[in-house]
This record gives C-alpha cells, sequence and structure tokens, in this order.
C-alpha cells in the first residue's frame, strides 16, 4: 500500500477538522460579542430614556413651582395696585408686609411708579429714583393690556442686586397710563428649588422666556442671569412642540444633556431639566468596559480551547491530556463567569449549574441537580418559558433573551434577563438547552421607585394630580362602555389655609395638610381614589356612586375633617373643608368635565360662606 495517498487523505481530513473548528468559535466568539453588544445597546436605550423619564418628570414639578410663585407674586401685584388706585400716594406697602397681608418673603422689593417713571411708594426706604426708561416700564406705557410683564433680569437701582422685575400696569380712570407697580424678585430663588435634586454635578436647571433671554440658568451649583439663549436648541425644540424631551448639543459648556423642558400655559416662559450625559452614562460605561472585559477574556477562552484542540488533533500521542486542559479551560470560564449559567436537559431539569447561579438563586448545587427550572420560575412566567422552549426545539430560532422572574430559596423575587438557546450534536440532535442569566433585580427595583416618584405627592404621600387624572380617565371610560354605571368626583379645598401658614407658618400648614390627606384617605373606600390636586386642593373619585350618595358622603367626610382638629406641638387647629360634588357623565366630552363641574360647586361653597358642600350634578339625575 503506497502511503502517499493515505497521508495526503489524512492531511485532508485534518485541514476540514481544522476548519470546522475554526468557523465554530468563530461563530461561538461572534455570538458571544453579539450577545454583549446588544445587551448593552439595551441597557443604553434604558439609561437614556430612565433619564429623559426624570429630567421630563422634574420639569413638570418645576413647572408647577414655577406657577405657584408667579400667582403668588401676582396676587401681590394687584393687590397693592388696588389699594394705590384707592388711597393714593399715601399707601403704605411696608405696613401691609408687616401685617402679613402681602407676603414678603417672595420678593425683595415692591413700588409703585407714577406715570413719569417716579417711584412713589415702596417696601423699601428709597432716595428719589426714576423708571423711565426701564424695559417694564416702556411696556406698559405703550399699552398691551392688563397683564403680568416678567421683565429679563437687571441690576436693582435700590436693592443694587441683580433682579427679575414683574410688574402690572396701573390705568387712570379715563384708562390713560397711570404708572406701574412693581416687584423684584432674586432671580436664585427659581432655581433653588432644585438644590436638593440629585441631577448630578452638572445638571441644568433653567428659566427662560420666549424672548429667548434666560432668567436664571442652575448648572450644578452655579447661577447665571440674563443669558441670550435665543439661537439654543431648546428655543428651536420648543418652536416645534411646547412640552418635550431632546438631546441638547451642549453650545454653552460643551456638555450634551438628556432635556425634558414645559412650556407654562399662563406665562411666556419655559421651564427645562437636563441631566449630564457623561453623569447619566457613568455606571453604564463602567459595566460596558467590564462587560466586555469579560467577553474578550472569554473570547480568548475560546480561541486558545480551538487552537489547543487543532494542536491535540495533530498530536494524537497527546490526545488525552489536551482534552483533559480543554475540559479543564472551559469549566474554569464555566464556573468564574460573572453571570449565572446553567444546562438544562429536554424536560428542563438542571443538568449542570455555575457558582454564581447558585448565588443568584440562594440553592446550593445539590439542591438544585435534576430539580426543573419550572419549578422555581415564577408562575405568571412560566407560559412564555414553555413557548421559548418549544419555538427553540421546532428551530424558530437559535437564541431567545427575555425578562423573567425566578423566586429565591428564602421567598424573593428576583428579575433576571435570562437568555436560552439550543445545544444540538453534530446530527442536529438537541442535546440540552443552555441558560444564561443576569441580575436586574435592582434594576427593576429602581424603575418601580421612578414610576411611584413621578405618580406620587412627596408632601402627602396622596397620589399627585396626573396619577388622579389618570384614574379619573379610565374610570370615564368604563362608565362610557357600561353606562348603566355611576361614579362621582369630590373637590375639596382647605378653608382658610392661608391664614393657618401666616399665623403659624409653612411647617405647620404642611401639617395640616397631610392630616387632611389621612382624613381622605382612611373616610374612603378601597375601590375609590383620591390624589392632591395641587396646594390645598384635593380630589375624590367615588366609584359606583350616584350623586345622592356622593353628597351624603361629602357631608360625612366635611363633618369628620370639621371634628378632628390637626395636632402640631400639643397646638390643636380647627380644620374645615369646602366641598364641591359632581356626577361623572358618560356624554361628558372627557373626564375633565366632571372635575370643572366639581370645581364650580367647590367655588359656589366657598362663596355661601365655607365649611359646606354643594353639588353639580351636570344634568345627571340623583
Amino acid at each position: 500500500m503506497n502511503p502517499a495517498p493515505a497521508a495526503a487523505g489524512g492531511l485532508r481530513r485534518h485541514a476540514d477538522v481544522n476548519l470546522a473548528i475554526g468557523v465554530f468559535s468563530a461563530l461561538l466568539i461572534g455570538g458571544l460579542w453579539l450577545y454583549t453588544v446588544n445587551k448593552h445597546e439595551g441597557e443604553y436605550r434604558e439609561t437614556v430614556e430612565a433619564a429623559f423619564r426624570q429630567s421630563s418628570n422634574l420639569a413638570v414639578a418645576y413647572e408647577e413651582h414655577i406657577v405657584r410663585t408667579l400667582k403668588g407674586l401676582d396676587s401681590a401685584l394687584l393687590f397693592v395696585r388696588h389699594e394705590y388706585r384707592r388711597i393714593g400716594r399715601t399707601l403704605d406697602i411696608a405696613r401691609y408686609i408687616g401685617d402679613g397681608v402681602v407676603d414678603g418673603q417672595l420678593f425683595s422689593i415692591l413700588s409703585v411708579v407714577d406715570e413719569h417713571g417716579n417711584i412713589v411708594s415702596s417696601s423699601r426706604h428709597f432716595e428719589p429714583t426714576n423708571y423711565a426708561d426701564r424695559e417694564f416700564f416702556r411696556v406698559h406705557q405703550r399699552g398691551g393690556g392688563d397683564v403680568l410683564y416678567i421683565n429679563r433680569p437687571v441690576l436693582g437701582r435700590v436693592s443694587g442686586t441683580w433682579q427679575v422685575p414683574m410688574s402690572r400696569r396701573i390705568s387712570k380712570a379715563d384708562g390713560s397710563f397711570g404708572g406701574v407697580v412693581v416687584l423684584s424678585v432674586d432671580p436664585g430663588y427659581f432655581a433653588r428649588f432644585y438644590q436638593k435634586a440629585d441631577i448630578g454635578t452638572r445638571g441644568l436647571v433653567t428659566l427662560v422666556g420666549l424672548d429667548g433671554i434666560a432668567r436664571v440658568r442652575r448648572v450644578g451649583s452655579e447661577l447665571s442671569f440674563d443669558i441670550d439663549m435665543s439661537n439654543s436648541s431648546l428655543l428651536r425644540e420648543r418652536a416645534q412642540l411646547e412640552y418635550g424631551q431632546f438631546r441638547s448639543l451642549g453650545g454653552f459648556d460643551d456638555i450634551q444633556r438628556f432635556i425634558g423642558y414645559r412650556t407654562l400655559r399662563e406665562y411666556p416662559l419655559i421651564v427645562a431639566v437636563g441631566a449630564a450625559e457623561p453623569e447619566v452614562l457613568h455606571d453604564f460605561m463602567r459595566n460596558r468596559r467590564r462587560d466586555f472585559g469579560m467577553a474578550a477574556l472569554i473570547s480568548l477562552v475560546i480561541a486558545g480551547f480551538a487552537v489547543l484542540l487543532m494542536v491535540t488533533l495533530r498530536r494524537q500521542k497527546r490526545a488525552s491530556e489536551a482534552l483533559a486542559n480543554s475540559e479543564a479551560r472551559f469549566r474554569g470560564a464555566f464556573e468564574q463567569a460573572a453571570i449565572g449559567m446553567a444546562h438544562t436537559s429536554m424536560d428542563r431539569r438542571f443538568l449542570q449549574v455555575n457558582q454564581r447561579f447558585c448565588d443568584m438563586l440562594g440553592y446550593d448545587r445539590g439542591e438544585l441537580m435534576g430539580k426543573a427550572a419550572t419549578d422555581f420560575t415564577h408562575p405568571e412566567d412560566r407560559g412564555s418559558a414553555t413557548r421559548d422552549r418549544q419555538r427553540l426545539l421546532a428551530g424558530e430560532a437559535d437564541s431567545l433573551s427575555a425578562e423573567k422572574r425566578y423566586v429565591r430559596k428564602d421567598g424573593s423575587l428576583l428579575w433576571v434577563n435570562r437568555t436560552v438557546s439550543l445545544v444540538r450534536d453534530a446530527d442536529g440532535q438537541p442535546l440540552y438547552f443552555l441558560r444564561i442569566v443576569e441580575d436586574i433585580t435592582e434594576r427593576k427595583r429602581l424603575e418601580n421607585e421612578l414610576r411611584e416618584l413621578a405618580a406620587t405627592d412627596m408632601l402627602t404621600g396622596l397620589p399627585n394630580r396626573r396619577a388622579f387624572i389618570t384614574w379619573l380617565e379610565e374610570e370615564h371610560a368604563r362608565i362610557r362602555r357600561f353606562p348603566e354605571q355611576q361614579a362621582a368626583v369630590l373637590m375639596l379645598d382647605v378653608d382658610d389655609f392661608k391664614r393657618v401658614n401666616d399665623t403659624h407658618g409653612h411647617p405647620v400648614g404642611d401639617v395640616v395638610l397631610r392630616h387632611v390627606a389621612e382624613l381622605i384617605r382612611g373616610g374612603i373606600r378601597e375601590v375609590d381614589a383620591c390624589g392632591r390636586l395641587g396646594g390645598e386642593e384635593f380630589a375624590v373619585l367615588l366609584t359606583g356612586a350616584t350623586p345622592a350618595a356622593a353628597a351624603e358622603f361629602a357631608e360625612r367626610l366635611r363633618r369628620g375633617i370639621a371634628a378632628a382638629p390637626a395636632s402640631h406641638g400639643g397646638l390643636d387647629i380647627g380644620v374645615t373643608v369646602s366641598i364641591g360634588v359632581s356626577a361623572l357623565a358618560k356624554d361628558d366630552d372627557g373626564a375633565d368635565a366632571a372635575l370643572l363641574r366639581a370645581d364650580r360647586a367647590l367655588y359656589r361653597a366657598k362663596e355661601s360662606g365655607r365649611n359646606r358642600v354643594e353639588t353639580d350634578a351636570g344634568g345627571v339625575a340623583a
């Protein structure tokens, strides 16, 4: 027999095996890197989406704070203008502030300026000062209607500090220009609302006028005023949508941010909150470097295994030793992996598990081996696991990834991102399932906390306005589907709440609001809903209640609150509420129609002496 052909055939077979090993290793490494890259692309999207959600939620809260502040400031301007029209230049603004009639904590100075621009009355001692050249004076002098004008920041001539002037026109009896009433606010006040908010050391909070001038901008702890932002990406985005979110270009400090912004409906202002991209992505980038390093290590192990196997085929006399070495390397990579790994049989029983998987479930290896994976799967996720198994066996997919829940040994839930693939032999016959499991429990917990934070009023613990409106809309949709069903809406307002704040201080006012919230929460059924709409206003949704039953409940609630004073520091503070009641009607254009009727009824209750219940059925029979 000629040995040359046999040797040539052996070389060809050896080359074919080496090619197969190289292709398989390349596919395995490619699959590993594809999984790693896809996993991090998903985490990147989730991280960015979470940053946008946080910025948008904070922008909503910032908007509500600014609107409340501006309404309070405008109330002071309207009151002083009324008094000036009544008593003229003998007006003593400082006395009103001292008596608590005007809240002087919101502004630094409040003045009346005559038609020539001269200050004629002020909350501070002043030298003769003329404001005729100020922008706010010229705007009102030209006309423009009786609206609140919010000036760009200026250096105050009386205070000597940066201020944001806000003003109202004074018209004489014949309608001609009679001057302005103006107050000045420290621009930093509008940004201090977020001093305790976790927006990072380079996070952005800004209040920008539609004229393109930022009244105040806070970046981290740095404040700046009177900035021209007319060419900024914020103004370009706002030109398209009144509220939304976008990724800024970092024009003023070269830092890109995830911005959420809102346009105030009643004022020509935009509020924006943004988290700096380097801070948002810090943990993501650290984890990516770690995972890419692990993927590189595993890739090196796979490549090394392939090379070792090829060398072993050339050295038949060392086959046993080479096989033992490669098996040891594979087991080391399996056992030392930073993620959970497991092999399961065709009937889903554990054949092999690594230590990380055991640690994640809280079981010893012996307690898992031979047990069915479904025994540790949350009951609600078993159906999807069965469908994934059937798809893999049918060859519809090479691997499937999904979030699922396991039940740990101590009974707690373990959220994981599980990737399962079916391993087959050379003939294509199924051998076992390979499960790769990553613990995402902490991420799920943070997501749930963010959702709860976005729907909760931080002072009272009740659902906030947005959450209550969502319930109201869902209930209205149910009534439209089932017209025989009924529901009612209550709006409550704490009577003389300003007097409580002025007499006892805002901390006591907060105690009163929490006290009223607890009485409301304790008075409703589990099927009902309640929430704080803002300020001292609360709302209740009574599912299945007729207008008559709702009015009866409202009267019980009113009496209960009146009979239970709030306590603080040994002092009992009597509290009463006025309540408006309205039915939720199927013919309403929207759920807010019933809320508006309840608000009208509440207004009648206030006008009729407070501490009473008024009903507006909106055409729905009791």
